[in-house]
């Protein structure tokens, strides 16, 4: 039977918990000497989770033992672990973070003691037998709770800061599970970016090879999607202009093998967009560099591409540009081609509403417009902010 579930963070919670494991001891049996050991013991392992970790919970608990009942304390933290032998002798010896110190007095008071640790945290279990006995623990269930729930109720701003601490647990919780999540994707990807980089080098014939390169700058541009969003503070939101560089980078690192050397710069206005419109915009880019390096620089060592994006007026402007052979008289305009890469960059561009344009000037220029509100731009916050 759980009686109350702390969150310890700060002396403020060392407070509480003095108050309410106080009137909990004594509700179930423990008085004098015997009770002062079991306070001790909360406080204990609440103060080693402040010192030691970036705090924790403590949970009290009743558990049936035989004909009588043991008061549980559990304290739970996130932080590194405990080292093997420190967690064996007990000692307070730890010098990574976790509930590292104190363990030993802790110990020698219980009843009964456990204790698990590893790279994700650390669960202390110590366990004390109370002096009523289950009858007693059945008749006087509802009395033990309405106290523990009373007790946290004698102040309404202590109230107020637990709804709060809830929901920033809740919100940390989420966090953390994107961040994995984000994680493990970008993980996967890179695995797969791998294997098509061995593909291409295997590859016997060029065709091949352009294909497989051109399916791993796109699979790179989700990559770094996920790679940023996994050290956002923000769940879904994404800084452009860094993205794109990334973007940038990873095309000029794939086509370093072709012995051109081509550079490729991003600059503009930097702004946040959700991450799902700038996976679609890292992969037009990318898609646009990848067709600037492999057409504008024939016969050529060397090359520039220039991605500038600015903001005018309501729209959202992002050009790409390329100082190579430009688009001769009777090619097809690129705009309407029907290769795959081109059909994914017009299908992108009016999935957001934009509009693509390409002209020649001192090479081929790609404007892509876009409206600012719909595409849910936002200003990206400098380091002033």
């Amino acid at each position: 039977m759980i009686i109350a579930r702390l969150r310890i963070q700060n002396e403020r919670d060392i407070v509480r918990l003095r108050t309410l494991g106080s009137r909990i001891v004594m509700a179930t049996g423990f008085s004098g000497f015997a009770g002062t050991r079991v306070v001790t013991a909360m406080l204990e392992l609440a103060r080693n989770m402040i010192d030691h970790a970036p705090g924790g919970h403590l949970s009290l608990m009743l558990r049936e033992d035989g004909k009588r009942v043991l008061l549980v304390i559990e304290a739970v933290d996130q932080g590194r672990g405990i080292e093997a032998s420190t967690r064996a002798a007990g000692t307070s010896g730890a010098k990574r973070p976790g509930l590292g110190l104190g363990l030993q007095g802790v110990r020698r008071m219980a009843d009964q003691f456990d204790i698990q640790t590893g790279v994700e945290g650390t669960r202390v279990s110590a366990c004390f037998r109370s002096m009523i006995g289950v009858s007693d623990l059945r008749r006087d269930r509802e009395k033990i709770l309405a106290l523990a729930q009373s007790t946290e109720e004698d102040d309404l701003s202590e109230v107020l800061g637990r709804q709060n601490r809830e929901l920033l647990d809740a919100i940390e919780e989420r966090d953390l599970l994107m961040a994995e999540m984000h994680h493990r994707t970008k993980n996967n990807l890179s695995l797969v970016i791998s294997l098509m980089r061995l593909s291409r080098n295997a590859a016997k014939s060029e065709e091949s090879r352009d294909i497989l390169r051109d399916l791993e700058g796109r699979v790179s541009a989700i990559a770094k999607v996920h790679d940023q969003l996994q050290h956002e503070g923000a769940a879904d939101m994404v800084e452009l202009l860094s993205l794109l560089r990334d973007v940038a980078a990873q095309s000029r690192s794939a086509f370093a093998s072709s012995g051109r050397d081509i550079v490729i710069t991003v600059e503009g206005e930097p702004v946040r967009l959700a991450s799902s419109t700038a996976v679609d915009l890292s992969l037009v880019v990318g898609e646009l560099i990848t067709n600037a390096c492999k057409h504008a620089f024939t016969e050529r060592s060397a090359g520039t591409i220039t991605i500038s994006a600015a903001g005018i007026g309501n729209d959202y402007i992002l050009v790409i540009r390329d100082d190579g052979i430009g688009l001769p008289g009777d090619l097809e305009r690129p705009g309407r081609a029907m290769s795959l890469g081109w059909r994914m960059v017009r299908s992108m561009v009016q999935k957001h509403g934009g509009t693509l344009q390409n002209r020649n000037d001192g090479g081929l220029v790609t404007t892509l417009t876009f409206d600012r509100a719909l595409l849910g731009v936002e200003a990206a916050q400098t380091e002033t902010d």
